[in-house]
């Protein structure tokens, strides 16, 4: 399952001049310090890394022994480390990737004349055409599943607000709804929440295994399964 706060225990040993510290549980996952302040600062720096990858590549990180069981011998000690990913996430995903641009020469000469950042258009290009609103953009677990169970709230006080409405005019008109009309509110608000699942289907990509996602994704699915009835 795919958190936001991660806690392993390290084996940190020293090794001459310095620490070698790693994570039994966490195969790979290892580093080297001059000292035990800065061994502490690069074990929660190479634990963020190595369970970042593991997200990018959709594996499951393995459970966190319980630390009394780890065995510390000579110029050994065991601790645990804290890794806090929001931020780790953050910072990886804002990295500087370099992409190959080809333009006429013309355009090329033309944008150096105007003095033009080719980064920074491409960067604004790429937002609007994707239609992506930084402002919205989350590296919490949690923010990110919070932010789609407003917009299932909304959809369903959208639908409350419609039905009052129509109650209203029954009443003052002496009339009913037509079964076409009723169907067309319920079709309206079936589809807004049939975009909201297809938005969290994209989001499992990347939190399958979160329990917290399963469980709102079946709510969303009995909410659309009322409105079909």
């Amino acid at each position: 399952m795919i958190k936001d706060q991660y806690i392993y225990p390290a084996l940190f040993t020293q090794k001459e001049a310095q620490w070698t510290i790693d994570f039994p549980d966490l195969p790979g996952c290892t580093t080297v310090a001059q000292n035990i302040e800065e061994g502490f600062a690069r074990a929660k720096e190479s634990l963020a890394k190595y369970i970042y990858d593991l997200e990018e590549k959709g594996e499951p990180a393995l459970e966190p022994s319980d630390i009394t069981l780890i065995h510390a011998g000579e110029n050994q000690f065991a601790t645990l480390i804290e890794t806090w990913m929001p931020p780790f996430r953050k910072k990886m995903e804002n990295q500087a990737v370099k992409k190959t641009l080809t333009i006429p020469k013309w355009l090329d000469d033309a944008a150096k004349q105007a003095d033009l950042n080719y980064s920074r258009i491409l960067q604004d290009a790429l937002k609007d055409e994707l239609n992506i609103d930084e402002s919205e953009r989350s590296f919490s677990v949690q923010d990110k599943l919070n932010r789609q169970l407003k917009k299932v709230k909304k959809s369903l006080k959208d639908l409350s607000k419609i039905r009052v409405h129509v109650d209203r005019a029954n009443d003052e008109g002496g009339g009913r709804t037509t079964e076409a009309e009723e169907n067309s509110y319920s079709d309206s608000i079936g589809q807004e929440l049939e975009r909201i699942k297809q938005e969290m289907n994209h989001l499992a990509d990347r939190l399958k295994k979160s329990d917290e996602f399963q469980r709102m994704n079946e709510k969303v699915n009995q909410l659309i399964n009322k409105l079909k009835r």
